[in-house]
């Protein structure tokens, strides 16, 4: 089987990373091209690593003739299946496979709702040209449904899934990453993992702990991830006297590594779909605190494995922490129920082979109520 992946970007996030993992995965046994509509990221060199082909069309703006070039791409790999992810690649993806003989999956990896009323309406205009479209959380999946209008029996939920040979609690690599950085056992680590980008919201967690750490002094912060906010976060540091207390990590490799290392995760978002950073924290058994967008609040059961709190909820988000941050038999609960709640979350790349056989055999059928 030939699978062509098109995806928008690929720089460091969320949907990119899925793309990787299951890329990695599918060209274990079959033949596999990336298409990236923007210039190639740091994904693209980890894709070349498991002998990936990856090609740019070097989109800068509004895309030229990026549909040219993709209807092109897809002429030169004939390829079975195209798999498109996020906003751009899953609509020029569309209109590039009109009229060929080519199943078409389609996977969001984004919120649609928080799009404008153009885009909505040139994705509703062009969802009928997909085989199927595969949501990777519950809201998505209702609001394609619901607000967008798509066939309900061309939509398949298939939630975000871990690797979770690559993802565990290890105590032993907790030690060694907290000598490392100078944490001690008396010191509560909060740790986000995201872009440092609007969407992500970085400031309303860093003025959150900003307030945390004046009567918590035994606090610490650590961002893994880089964006374009990164210089005006570094100015708030240094501002409100936060360098001892604060780490922007930047991009790291090894997140297993960093996640193990932390007391709690946290993910202010404004903006999300199923972020996997949530699930690979809830994998390693920390108790979240997430805003109340997207799937995050199906995961993160309040006051069980975490807090919930509205989005931007500065005031909220500095009580939730200050409660995590001098209990640790609160945290001890809230990592077990994390333990056992990580027991639903699968591995969704193994069930996208599946997938793919069956729309490439026409056997694939949507279960509906």
């Amino acid at each position: 089987m030939k699978i062509l992946y098109v995806i928008t970007s690929t720089d460091v996030g969320g949907a990119e990373k899925a793309l990787l993992q299951l890329a990695a995965k599918t060209a274990q046994a079959h033949t596999v091209r990336v298409v990236c509509l923007k210039p190639l990221g740091p994904v693209a060199q980890e894709l070349a690593q498991h002998h990936i082909q990856v090609i740019s069309l070097n989109m800068r703006w509004l895309g030229g003739k990026i549909i040219q070039k993709l209807a092109a791409q897809i002429k030169d790999f004939q390829p079975d299946i195209v798999h498109a992810m996020l906003y751009r690649a899953i609509e020029y993806a569309r209109v590039a496979c009109a009229g060929k003989k080519v199943k078409l999956i389609t996977t969001p990896h984004f919120d649609l709702s928080k799009k404008s009323f153009p885009l909505r309406w040139a994705d509703r205009l062009l969802k009928d040209l997909d085989t199927l479209t595969v949501a990777e959380s519950f809201s998505t999946a209702r609001y394609l449904i619901e607000k967008q209008k798509y066939n309900k029996n061309k939509v398949y939920l298939l939630p975000n899934g871990v690797d979770k040979t690559v993802f565990y609690a290890d105590e032993s690599l907790r030690k060694q990453m907290r000598q490392k950085y100078g944490y001690t056992p008396e010191h509560t680590v909060f740790m986000d993992v995201a872009r440092l980008a609007p969407v992500k919201d970085p400031f309303t967690l860093l003025k959150a702990f900003c307030n945390v750490v004046k009567k918590h002094p035994n606090a610490r912060l650590v961002y893994v991830g880089e964006g374009e906010k990164r210089p005006m976060l570094e100015e708030f540091i240094h501002q409100n006297g936060l360098e001892k207390t604060v780490l922007l990590a930047g991009k790291q490799d090894n997140i297993n590594a960093w996640l193990n290392m932390a007391d709690a995760f946290v993910l202010p978002s404004v903006e999300e779909s199923l972020p996997l950073s949530l699930l690979e924290s809830i994998q390693v058994g920390l108790p979240c605190l997430v805003s109340k967008v997207g799937d995050m609040p199906l995961w993160v059961e309040h006051g069980k494995n975490g807090f919930v709190f509205p989005a931007q909820d500065v005031t909220l988000l500095s009580c939730f922490m200050a409660e995590l941050t001098d209990n640790a038999p609160l945290r001890e609960q809230m990592r077990n129920n994390s333990a056992q709640i990580s027991q639903r979350i699968g591995q969704s790349s193994q069930q996208y082979q599946q997938i793919y056989q069956q729309v490439l055999n026409n056997s694939f059928h949507v279960k509906t109520n």
